[in-house]
Parts: structure tokens; sequence; C-alpha cells
């Protein structure tokens, strides 16, 4: 079977070249890549000086935490990186220690202000051998992982007593564990001297640089190509699929009911009151497309371009053996799920300035 190009598709070649050739000088150029501090500055932070959304954030974990024995040691920030908010707990009788990470950044993507936003949930061990243990809820790194840092990373588990089972599980396979630190001054001492030796992993892998103030690192094209390839993996951040499969459907369903039943009726039903039936049939398809680039864009949050492509322009091509012709109406949907996704990320941020 063979499709002529179209205008979607067209836009997407066009946006999926644009972002392999000029994504780079863009990333060489972004200061969030390009001050990696070679040591961190820690300020502790107290906890009644918490806004609000901020402390809400934690209190959830607070909550599940302490009916598994584990207690809040200390909440801090590290200074000299982007906007960040951390929060460790120990449990006396424990060699695991846990954290609860909210970190957000803004960037500057063609012009528009884009939001991440991430809240971590982790469970760290150390042991005799100086290797270190960590199972936590998110993928996160484009980096080299260090071979004495074995890492689970069980994306979309949200309970924490499910997260340490799984963490106990592999501890019991790895040798002595040691105690973890249990006051301020002993975290604080931990996280900067586990960053020195993390970046001088990096710096020996090529995927840090020092930069020549000697106070800072950049990552280096090695990432970036890295960061690329993951922007272009639909797969490549997993997802609950109990969420995504509904969602999937819809998406994939919506734009070609559109297309074989409802834009023809609406054609029809405009011709019989001297309405243009061309217009009508446009305005019902792209309404079906937006709709479903808004689900896309609430319930993934990452890689919406090219699931909103997956989703939405295959399935009709494929199904309904026709091509849209000049209007990019998936093009649209992915303007619709990038939006959504940003306004949802936006609401979730409490650490950001309220502009961004």
């Amino acid at each position: 079977m063979s499709f002529p190009i179209d205008a979607d598709l067209a836009v997407f070649l066009y946006t999926t070249g644009k972002i392999v050739f000029t994504s780079l000088p863009r990333l060489r150029e972004s200061p969030t890549t390009s001050r990696i501090p070679v040591h961190y500055e820690i300020e502790e932070v107290n906890p009644a000086s918490l806004t609000e959304a901020q402390a809400r954030c934690f209190a959830p974990y607070d909550e599940k935490l302490a009916a598994m024995n584990f207690w809040p040691v200390c909440t801090y920030r590290v200074t000299n990186r982007d906007y960040n908010l951390l929060r460790n707990y120990v449990n006396p009788a424990d060699a695991a220690r846990c954290v609860v990470m909210i970190y957000e950044i803004a960037r500057k993507i063609g012009g528009a202000r884009a939001v991440g936003s991430v809240c971590l949930l982790s469970f760290h061990t150390r042991f005799s051998d100086a290797t270190i243990l960590t199972t936590r809820n998110m993928n996160l790194s484009l980096l080299d992982r260090p071979p004495y840092h074995i890492v689970q990373e069980l994306t979309g588990v949200t309970e924490p007593a499910q997260l340490k089972r799984e963490h106990d599980k592999r501890a019991a396979t790895m040798g002595c564990p040691v105690s973890p630190p249990s006051d301020a001054s002993s975290v604080f001492k931990d996280v900067k001297s586990e960053h020195v030796r993390f970046a001088e992993y990096q710096l020996s892998r090529g995927t840090h640089k020092l930069n020549p103030d000697g106070r800072s690192y950049s990552l280096t094209d090695k990432v970036y190509w890295r960061g690329i390839r993951k922007h272009l993996n639909p797969f490549a951040h997993r997802f609950s699929m109990r969420r995504f499969l509904p969602a999937a459907l819809v998406a994939m369903a919506l734009p070609l009911f559109g297309v074989i039943k409802l834009a023809p009726a609406a054609a029809g039903a405009a011709r019989s009151v001297g309405f243009p039936p061309a217009t009508a049939e446009a305005a019902v398809t792209l309404v079906c497309y937006l709709v479903a680039g808004a689900i896309i864009g609430y319930v993934l949050e990452r890689q919406t371009f090219v699931w909103v492509f997956l989703l939405t322009y295959l399935s009709v091509r494929i199904f309904s053996g026709t091509a849209l012709g000049p209007t990019p109406y998936s093009a649209f949907a992915g303007s619709v799920a990038y939006s959504v996704a940003q306004a949802k990320k936006r609401r979730r941020a409490v650490l950001l300035p309220k502009e961004v």
C-alpha cells in the first residue's frame, strides 16, 4: 500500500529534520546544561518556611513513610542548581534512606517557555564495598551509569511501601549494608561527596567537560545526541498502560470516526442548509483531531509530538486509506497536545516563579 505525501506527513518530516539538525546548537547554548557545579552548595530549609503548595507536595509522603517508620531528617535545596527541593527520611532500624525530590526547570524552546516538572521518590542503600543501590520511580538520566551505582527504575510506582519492597529484594543480594546518614550535616556531606564522585566518573566517560571557570561542567555532544534520540523515541519513558491504553484508543478512534462518519454527515447537513459542505467537513475533522491531541497531551505529557503522529495520523491513513490533503490536522493536534501538557506541568509546579 503506497501513501502519497500529504501536509501532515510533510510537517512531521520537516519537524523531525529540524529537531535532528538544529537542536544541537541550542542545547550547547542552554544555560541549564552548561553550569553543572563541580561542588554542590546546599541550604537547609525550615519546613515552616515552605509555601502551602510545597508543604502539600510532601504531606502524603510524610504520612505514608511515617506508617513505615521513616521520619524526616532534613529538608534542603541545592542552591547552585535549578529549582529543587528535597526531603530526606530515615528509619532508625533500617539501612535504607528515602528521598523525595521536587525538581523543576523552565527553558526557552523556539521562543516559547517550556516547563519540566519532576517529583521523584527513591530509596538508597550504601554497602560496605562503597556500592550504592537506588530504587526510584522514574527514568531520569541521560548520563553514563557508574559501575558502583546499581539503579532500579520502577516507573509509575507511587506507593513508598511498594517501592521499598522491591528495593529490599535487591538489597538482600548485594552484601553488607551500612547505616545511612541520620542528621542534616551528615546528609549534606554525603550528597556533596556523591556528586563529586559521580561528576568525576562522567568526566572520565566524556559526558562532562570542565568549563574554563574551573567551577562548573557542561554536558558534551554525546549526551545531547542521547537526548535528541530520546525525544524522538515514544517509548523512552515508561508509562502506566492502564492509563495509556484507553487514552490511545480514544485518540486513534476519534479522528478516524470523524473522517469516516462525522465529517461526511456534517457536510451533508451543511449542504442541505446552503452552508459550504467542505468547510463543515473540515471543521468537524479538526475538532476531532484537537480533542484527540488534548487527550494525548494530558495523559502522556512527554513525547507528545511523536505520539500524536503515531496515534492520529497513522490510524486514519491505515484504516481509512485516505490522505487529508493540505490541512495538517495531526500537526494542529500536536500543538494542542503540547499546550495541554505544558499547562498541566505549570499547574503542578510549586518552585518556579508564577510568571513562568
